[in-house]
């Protein structure tokens, strides 16, 4: 397995991610792990003849069961004869250099949903046009959000196949700017207290997972957490004024270790779901949190639903925002629908996915 970090020769190029290395230490890192790549042009599915997918895998995801599962994983490739090139990250901003320098290649992401944040943000920031090729292994992570939007083999037995399989479909990506600048997110970003509840999960231990972790940070940060007054514009309609919680802008449907944030949210309809929770008491919250699970939040006085390309988010005094359970800066914020932007491997096991078909084969 080729590591994405020997992070260079000289000593001030130590500890520095690829965009950051001097040129001659960044193009050894590259030829650690570089290989050609496929044909130009559209493929008619997702792995073209003779490629190489490139499987790049975080082997700390989910407390280290990333890289005994895709092991598990390379064995079944390797039986039914299916070639791919892997590489390991070893600090964070890795996951995304890898994907940047992939060309027009089939590309794995194994770990949880942030190494899919980081993947598809190398990926649209790579040269040359055309959709990225993306594909997501994210059983070995902690919440697994997105693979109830996207999903994949959650067996090792089923990854060739996966991998082979001659369906595809085109998925939106968001492009969100705020005071940090710019960067995009596959399932879902919200402004308010999702940051705060975001940056307490991420300190909880790991053997709790990714839902105990975040309803956890949750319940902490709901009995803590003051609701603020934002301003609102989805499109081009009015400003609204309105004192909130949160408001979720949802290209998936799940956040949270199972959330189901945004029940009526699609992948590929070329809009965001946009879920305001409302001016809802610390008791009301603690309460409502099992109908977050459920999706029947939408019962709640205090909840609107509204679906938008564009959604613009200011506030009084900066609050946090998150995207992918990753951390992104503060408002001002604006959140963009990128239509189509990638191709996945179409694991579905019908046309329409239910709640439960997501999180399954």
């Amino acid at each position: 397995m080729t590591s994405c970090s020997p992070y260079g020769s000289c000593s001030g190029c130590a500890g520095r991610s690829g965009s950051q290395r001097c040129q001659r230490c960044n193009s050894k890192w590259l030829a650690t792990w570089r290989m050609p790549g496929g044909s130009s042009g559209d493929p008619v599915g997702p792995m073209r003849a003779g490629e190489r997918p490139l499987v790049i895998v975080n082997p700390v995801a989910g407390s280290g069961r990333a890289r005994p599962f895709w092991e598990r994983c390379a064995a079944q490739c390797a039986a039914a004869h299916v070639d791919v090139e892997v590489v390991k990250t070893g600090r964070r901003g890795d996951a995304a250099d890898c994907a940047a320098q992939a060309g027009d290649r089939l590309v794995i992401a194994v770990g949880g949903d942030g190494t899919a944040h980081e993947v598809v943000n190398g990926l649209l920031r790579r040269p040359g046009g055309g959709r990225p090729r993306f594909g997501a292994l994210l059983r070995a992570g902690t919440a697994g959000d997105l693979a109830r939007s996207l999903p994949s083999p959650s067996r090792p037995d089923l990854v060739p196949a996966w991998l082979t399989t001659d369906r595809w479909r085109p998925v939106d990506v968001g492009r969100l700017s705020t005071s940090t600048g710019r960067r995009y997110f596959i399932n879902v970003a919200d402004a308010g207290i999702g940051a705060e509840v975001v940056r307490r999960a991420a300190r909880g231990p790991a053997f709790v997972g990714g839902t105990g972790n975040f309803l956890g940070g949750a319940v902490v940060s709901l009995l803590t957490h003051r609701n603020a007054w934002v301003q609102l514009r989805l499109d081009n309609g009015p400003v609204l004024r309105r004192r909130v919680r949160t408001i979720a802008v949802a290209n998936g449907a799940y956040l949270g270790g199972g959330m189901w944030i945004a029940p009526r949210a699609d992948t590929n309809d070329g809009l965001f779901e946009v879920v305001t929770i409302g001016d809802v008491s610390r008791w009301l919250g603690i309460r409502s949190l099992p109908m977050l699970y459920r999706g029947t939040h939408g019962r709640l006085a205090q909840v609107e639903f509204g679906q938008a390309r564009r959604v613009e988010i200011d506030s009084e005094e900066p609050i946090g925002v998150e995207a992918d359970g990753e951390l992104a800066g503060n408002t001002p914020a604006v959140f963009e629908i990128v239509p189509s932007a990638l191709q996945v491997i179409d694991w579905r096991p019908s046309g329409i996915l239910t709640r439960d078909a997501r999180a399954s084969e």
